[in-house]
């Protein structure tokens, strides 16, 4: 025996939360967007203004990038953890001798 353990359930369990809150946090997080309008930085900053408005947007890409990688890690973890789940599970049964 390897002595390694797994509890299927938790780890579904738990993945099934994160997977949750990321969708959570995925829509609360398009649900808003960066606005600054280029004459925010003053008349004679236009093109400044322009700069930070892109880039907060970029900074906003990149939240949804990450949430988004978050949420398919979650969901390929307990995709595996399902398959380790079954595969335990049939050893088991022909460990006990059933097929």
């Amino acid at each position: 025996m390897s002595g390694f353990f797994l509890d299927h359930a938790g780890a579904l369990d738990a993945l099934q939360r994160l997977v949750a809150d990321g969708e959570e946090q995925h829509t609360r997080h398009l649900s808003t967007r960066p606005a600054l309008p280029a004459s925010a930085a003053g008349r004679d900053f236009a093109d400044r203004g322009a700069a930070i408005a892109a880039m907060l947007q970029r900074v906003h890409d990149t939240g949804t990038e990450r949430i988004d990688a978050v949420r398919t890690t979650a969901q390929a973890a307990a995709a595996q953890v399902r398959v380790l789940r079954d595969v335990d599970t049939q050893l088991a049964t022909e460990l006990r001798g059933g097929l």
